[in-house]
Parts: structure tokens; C-alpha cells; sequence
């Protein structure tokens, strides 16, 4: 079993939710008293946040590749960020490591495209909505996005960061994203990607009009994959 270098904190839920995800496959896959081989380094998300606001995504790349180079040196087989934002600076991390590095939305696309679907709605930060790191990797697989409109997107990224990433779910938040996803499922989506963690601890996927792709579950599980493979 090869050892899985995390990156975390990102948030702590979105942590919680890998460090509970990969140990359960891993005992589904293998049984008996079996969990996953985890290098895990957690960083102050109230850190992050202030250089997140501060648009300085070069100090972020830094932070987050120091990280990923101490996973590497400490044995780490593979790395992996706990979080879907911080892929914005995935590219540059995987040229400063010399271990394979497994990207969200590489692994959220081949799942998508296991489900013959070509069209989806994509949730997440103002971030990972607007910028193209997400989109790109989607489209490389055949698969169209459609994103929220101005103010739904201003919504989701103000609830995300003074709502969910603090542990924060109200009925009304989950309410209006449900009415979001019915407004993208019009506009011709098939099925919609929680491209933020937290979204998957606000709204159950029975509740969705949309098929639900979970990046946080679809990553996690292909963490444990690569990490049984030869």
C-alpha cells in the first residue's frame, strides 16, 4: 500500500470528510482490520483565508508547494490537497515534486464520463467557478460546464466562506442552493458537481434535481485506488 501525503486543513470539515472517506474504502476494499497509510499536514485555514482574500495566489502557491515538498521527504508516495480551491495552484506544485500528484478535477471527469454525461453544472468558491482550473480539466474530458449566474455565484461564495467552512448549515442556504440547481438544470445541465466540500454536508444528494458528483468522495476514493495499485 503506497502512502497518501494530504495536504489539509482546508477546510477542517473538508479534511474530516477525506480522513473518514479513504479510511472507510480502504476497510471496504481490503477488510478485516485494514486502513489507509496517511501523511497528513494540516494548516491553519484562517491563514489561508487571509491570503485567499488578499487575491495573493503566489503566496499561495508557495505555502501549499513547501507543504508539498515536506509530504514528499517524509515518504508521502503521492500527494493530494484535501479541497477543491487550492487546485487553482495544482499545476505549479506538480513541477516542484517529483511524486505523482492526483488532481480533483481529473478524477471528477473521468467519473463524470463513466456516467455518459456531457453537460454539468459546477458549484464551488467564486474561484473554482470563475477561473479555469476546474473547467479546463472538464472540457479536456469532452464534458461542458455551465456556472451560475453573477449573483448566484456571489451567493455561494459568500456562504461558503461565512457559512459552510465554519460549520455553519441553515436550512435557508440549502434552500436557495436547491433553487440554484433548478435554475442550471433549465439551462440544460445533466448533473451538477459539489465542487466545494463543505456543499456535500449542506445538501443531501436525494435533495439535488441534479445528479450529484461529489469531488471530495470521487478523489478520496481514487486516492485509495492509486494508492493499492502497483
Amino acid at each position: 500500500m503506497k502512502t497518501i501525503g494530504i495536504i489539509g486543513g482546508l477546510s477542517w470539515f473538508s479534511t474530516s470528510v477525506y480522513y473518514s472517506t479513504i479510511n472507510e474504502y480502504t476497510h471496504q476494499l481490503l477488510g478485516e482490520s485494514h486502513s489507509a497509510r496517511i501523511l497528513l499536514y494540516s494548516i491553519d485555514f484562517h491563514d489561508f483565508k487571509l491570503l485567499q482574500e488578499k487575491d495573493d495566489w503566489t503566496a499561495i502557491e508557495n505555502l501549499l508547494s513547501d507543504i508539498a515538498i515536506k509530504l514528499e521527504n517524509a515518504s508521502a508516495d503521492f500527494i493530494m490537497m484535501a479541497t477543491n480551491t487550492p487546485h487553482l495552484v495544482a499545476d505549479s506544485i506538480r513541477k516542484k515534486i517529483r511524486i505523482p500528484f492526483l488532481h480533483i478535477a481529473e478524477e471528477t471527469a473521468k467519473e463524470i464520463i463513466n456516467h455518459n454525461i456531457s453537460q454539468v453544472a459546477l458549484l464551488g468558491t467564486r474561484f473554482t467557478m470563475e477561473n479555469d482550473f476546474f473547467k479546463e480539466r472538464l472540457s479536456q474530458f469532452g464534458i461542458g460546464t455551465i456556472i451560475p449566474e453573477t449573483k448566484d455565484r456571489d451567493f455561494i461564495h459568500q456562504s461558503i466562506f461565512e457559512e459552510l467552512t465554519t460549520g455553519v448549515f441553515l436550512k435557508d442556504t440549502k434552500d436557495e442552493y436547491l433553487k440554484i440547481i433548478d435554475k442550471l438544470k433549465t439551462e440544460g445541465a445533466e448533473a451538477v458537481i459539489f465542487g466545494c466540500t463543505e456543499l456535500a454536508l449542506l445538501i443531501k444528494a436525494e435533495e439535488s434535481s441534479l445528479p450529484v458528483f461529489d469531488t471530495s468522495v470521487i478523489h478520496a476514493k481514487a486516492a485509495v485506488n492509486f494508492a493499492l495499485s502497483d
